[in-house]
């Protein structure tokens, strides 16, 4: 009991910005416990999960201070905290710039694109606004599941209700359609309960989702041969490695001006921590401080390193604050989201960006969206 109490006494209160659902709650992510990285340049840690809404909203969940403590179990139901105090070694020097900065920001808001959610009826529903980045130059963006879930509910009520566009450039402007390439059963089997919760809270375990885009909101336009895209690592993050973040927040923004003038944002920063969700110790999360993509809607954001442009991780959690300096953006790393896929038999990020993109965005339509479809109609329904 003791220990019990001590390990509640240093835990701190973090928070995903969220969306408002679109029913006028905030998208809910079920609470994931987190277990430190069983090495020295890695920790874990429990967070609340983030996405954008029009009117920010906020929950607080308690995370584990990650430098001085090893968290060997943790349990939800009856948490149990076995910890031990660890050494961490100076971390390696970043790797030299191979890649001008302005070059990499200019190739990162290129690829970078906003995600937009709206209703034919209105009235109830809140726009969903949410980032994203294209990582294929066939179209596929890479966001999170918890953005990604509302093309899986289009035809909610009335076909065709609900309608979500990809938007590019600053301010954003209404581009392209996309259609769902795959998202992880795993996060709709956790999460799809909370939907209409008015706290959202996680860790961003498995909340990824990749889209495809399929056509021009112009009808008289055509899609282009190749898509401007960043391309993606799979290496392990390093701390106070220097990192690009980008993103369309709107946390301080109303409605009417998310819909008319939404700009890009980004920001140079470092990765300050490296966290884990199981006791595997793979460095599935970074933690990269406070700044002004430290708001709503920058979920599914980017967060590039910037010695040579690759996308590192995609925008996903930050802890509690009353201002963007004070809070600390977290995101998932590519390397989970491949694990994530290649665990679904998937095979991992480089085969699902391989081969006819519409073949197998078909394929997900007609077998595994029908069901993850149904559980979040089936949660909406209570």
């Amino acid at each position: 009991m003791s220990a019990l109490l001590s390990f509640f006494s240093n835990i701190i209160a973090s928070v995903f910005i969220t969306f408002h659902s679109l029913f006028g709650a905030v998208t809910a992510h079920a609470p994931v416990t987190a277990s430190p990285l069983p090495v020295a340049t890695s920790t874990g840690a429990v967070v609340a999960t983030q996405s954008k809404p029009v009117a920010t909203s906020t929950t607080a969940q308690k995370l584990l201070p990650v430098k001085t403590t090893k968290a060997k179990t943790l349990s939800v139901a009856e948490p149990k905290i076995d910890a031990e105090t660890v050494s961490l070694p100076t971390p390696p020097p970043p790797p030299a710039p191979t890649v001008p900065p302005g070059v990499v920001n200019d190739g990162t808001r290129a690829a970078l694109v906003n995600i937009l959610c709206t209703t034919k009826s209105g009235g109830y529903f809140h726009p969903i606004s949410g980032s994203g980045v294209i990582v294929s130059d066939s179209g596929v963006i890479v966001t999170n599941a918890h953005v990604g879930q509302y093309f899986l509910l289009r035809d909610y009520i009335v076909p065709g209700n609900i309608d979500c566009v990809v938007r590019t450039g600053s301010p954003a402007a209404r581009k392209y359609q996309a259609t769902l390439l795959y998202l992880p059963p795993a996060w709709v089997d956790a999460n799809a309960k909370q939907i209409t919760s008015d706290e959202a809270v996680g860790t961003g375990e498995n909340d990824y989702a990749f889209l495809l885009i399929t056509s021009r909101t112009d009808p008289a336009a055509t899609l282009p041969a190749h898509f401007p895209t960043i391309p993606v690592t799979l290496d392990e993050p390093q701390r106070q490695e220097p990192v690009l973040l980008a993103a369309y927040p709107a946390g301080f923004l109303e409605g009417i001006t998310i819909e008319m003038n939404l700009y890009a944002s980004s920001a140079f920063t470092t990765v300050q921590d490296i966290f884990a969700f199981d006791s595997r110790g793979l460095p599935d999360v970074v933690s990269v401080g406070g700044s002004v993509v430290a708001q709503a809607g920058s979920s599914g954001g980017a967060i590039v390193r910037t010695h040579d442009g690759a996308l590192q991780a995609i925008v996903a959690t930050a802890t509690l604050g009353d201002t963007t300096a004070t809070r600390d953006l977290r995101g998932i790393t590519l390397s989970h989201i491949n694990q994530s896929l290649a665990t679904a038999g998937m095979g991992g990020v480089v085969a699902l960006l391989t081969g006819n993109m519409q073949q197998k965005a078909d394929h997900f339509a007609s077998t595994i969206a029908p069901i993850l479809r149904q559980k979040l109609v089936n949660a909406l329904a209570h």
